[in-house]
């Protein structure tokens, strides 16, 4: 038997709206008192094909108990690493095989579209989903060498996103590990949201904008995936029938007692340059997976979202068969240091500096980060600048979490075993952390954080936000929330609260993927659908600014080749965005091409 949300897709596989989808769930609750059921009992197995893992779940079973968000956690983490069907559509799961037959299967999630993929030069289209614009980056060496996935780049002439790539949100710095190599980032969606933001057209800045304008209306996120989230209706395949979901890898690079150890997913991969597009990239390189976060709108979860975190058990923790006798991302216990690991205070992370978070104590403890700005090659070892990671100790894993991780790994194989959850983020009526705007919209713990991605900012002092606990305030707490409460829709009205700008609660969407699309209009300042004398003088008025929002050519300051690219694209913007993304070129060359057409 299927999943819970799968039971109310059959029961009804044309149903509108999420109230109906919702109701179903509700009614298939009540079933469950009566009869075992994969999503919650331990009868049937990860790899149990009469439960079908391979289907990410829509929805946890009962959405008031913490253990059956762990194990709504865990179905998904089996469903994403499910082995893709060869020649099947991207994401599609080989429902001939499971994860315990292929355990070292590709998994299906790699195939899901990338952010680089969806979200292109000027707001160009990024295509289908089974015929993207720019399909699954990958790589050929001239000189025959093996076809890899390319890492950090959608294609050998397309310069990284260091940012996205390389540097951790925010702290804006990289990771090292213990051999000194850098930890690289991915960011996925799922079929359900790419389709929702292709349909609307929200992969163009300017069609958001639009959406807020007279006459405009936003279209918020799909819930469910089932055909009534989308206008025209979309029948997607029922594995990708789930609402918008998103996900954030992080790779390390392995040494060869990793490699052996057979405790990380792993694949061979080639690094784009992240000095010169001109430079080939470098490997093939074996990366091992190390961290994994999870977005997810759910029916039930419209007001806080779904968070759920993994890791490899490797990364700060000794445990039997460390295959290196230290972990990933510390250098392990050493009683002749004065500050040996863990560092159980974590980091402060402010501005241009990071240090140990211990205002009682000396800053000549490490662990340290290491100074934002250029890498040097990504490929190339930096033993000197390794990073000696800690977990604060408030992300210590609830029991009944643990108890699921238990559950699951010792059904799994390797290298899936040699995971674990951390925690899980769902509304909460009692919860200690609120949402700001809305102080009742609360959630189940203050604090979550992955070691290999918010390294640097495990407590929050980087931006002063609220956090609720009854009447304490406090501000080092750091979750998935806080940062995602001020994602919206480009151009979305916002409201003043506790001195920060929040979204207006209708369009609170925690998804910062909007937030990053380009703009096929760019120099429509105003956002009124034409170049004019009136974003002429918006330009102006900012001339000389270094601020990334008053550019148009990327480059500061403001100045005469921001001028050259409004007067190319003077008059109305376009209907819609370019079909494939333009080359590189300064506001003068735009300027010229323009007027030799």
């Amino acid at each position: 038997m299927a999943h819970l949300a799968h039971l109310a897709h059959r029961l009804d596989r044309t149903s509108r709206g999420s109230a109906l989808v919702a109701s179903l769930l509700a009614v298939a609750v009540v079933s469950l008192a009566t009869s075992g059921f994969a999503g919650d009992s331990k009868d049937a197995g990860p790899c149990d094909p009469s439960s079908e893992p391979w289907i990410y779940p829509a929805e946890a079973v009962d959405t008031t108990d913490p253990v059956s968000w762990a194990r709504f956690a865990w179905d998904g983490f089996v469903a994403l690493n499910w082995p893709q069907l060869e020649g099947g559509a991207p994401g599609e799961p080989d429902t001939s095989v499971t994860i315990c037959d292929e355990p070292n299967g590709r998994p299906a999630f790699l195939q899901w579209m990338q952010k680089g993929q969806l979200l292109l030069p000027d707001g160009a289209s990024p295509g289908t989903w089974d015929d993207p614009t720019f399909s699954t980056p990958m790589f050929t060496p001239e000189d025959g060498g093996p076809t890899l996935p390319l890492l950090g780049a959608l294609s050998k002439t397309t310069g990284p996103n260091l940012v996205d790539e390389f540097n951790e949100a925010f702290s804006h710095r990289p990771l090292l590990d213990q051999n000194g190599r850098y930890v690289l980032f991915q960011i996925f969606l799922n079929r359900s949201e790419f389709e929702y933001i292709s349909q609307n057209g929200y992969y163009d800045a300017a069609n958001q904008y639009a959406a807020f304008q007279p006459g405009g209306e936003f279209v918020g996120f799909p819930a469910t995936g089932q055909p009534a989230d989308f206008d025209p209706p979309i029948d997607l395949p029922e594995w990708a029938q789930q609402g918008a979901i998103e996900l954030k890898a992080s790779w390390k690079q392995l040494d060869e007692a990793e490699i052996a150890s057979g405790r990380f997913f792993m694949q061979d991969v080639y690094y784009a340059s992240n000095l010169s597009r001109s430079e080939s990239p470098c490997g093939p390189v074996t990366v091992g997976l190390v961290g994994l976060h999870v977005l997810q709108l759910t029916p039930s979860t419209g007001a806080t979202w779904f968070w759920a975190t993994f890791e490899q058990v490797d990364n700060v923790d000794i445990l039997p068969g460390n295959p290196n006798g230290a972990p990933s991302f510390n250098p392990g216990s050493d009683p002749d240091v004065d500050c040996p690991p863990p560092y159980e205070n974590g980091y402060a992370c402010n501005g241009p500096e990071c240090t140990p978070s211990d205002p009682g104590g000396t800053t000549d403890c490490p662990p340290y980060a290491p100074e934002s700005g250029p890498l040097s090659t990504v490929c190339d070892a930096e033993p000197s600048r390794a990073v000696n990671v800690s977990r604060i100790p408030e992300m210590v894993t609830p029991d009944d979490v643990e108890s699921v991780n238990d559950e699951y790994r010792a059904q799994l194989p390797a290298p899936w075993k040699y995971y674990r959850l951390l925690n899980t983020i769902q509304p909460d009526p009692a919860g200690p952390s609120c949402i700001p705007p809305n102080e009742m919209n609360t959630v189940n713990t203050a604090y979550m954080t992955n070691v290999t991605m918010e390294t640097y900012t495990q407590y929050y002092q980087f931006i002063s936000l609220p956090k609720c606990d009854g009447t304490d305030i406090s501000p080092m707490s750091m979750n998935c929330t806080d940062c995602h409460s001020v994602a919206k829709p480009l151009g979305a009205p916002t409201v003043r609260y506790e001195g920060v700008d929040f979204p207006d609660p209708e369009y609170q969407i925690f998804s910062f993927m909007l937030n990053n699309a380009k703009n096929s209009c760019s120099a429509d300042l105003n956002h009124d659908r034409v170049v004019d004398s009136a974003d002429l003088g918006i330009l102006i008025a900012n001339w000389g600014s270094s601020q990334s929002r008053d550019q148009l050519d990327g480059d500061a300051p403001v100045n005469g080749g921001d001028i050259g690219i409004l007067i190319a694209d003077w008059g109305a913007c376009p209907d819609s965005a370019p079909l494939a993304p333009p080359e590189d070129e300064s506001g003068f060359e735009r300027l010229a091409r323009s007027i030799g057409r």
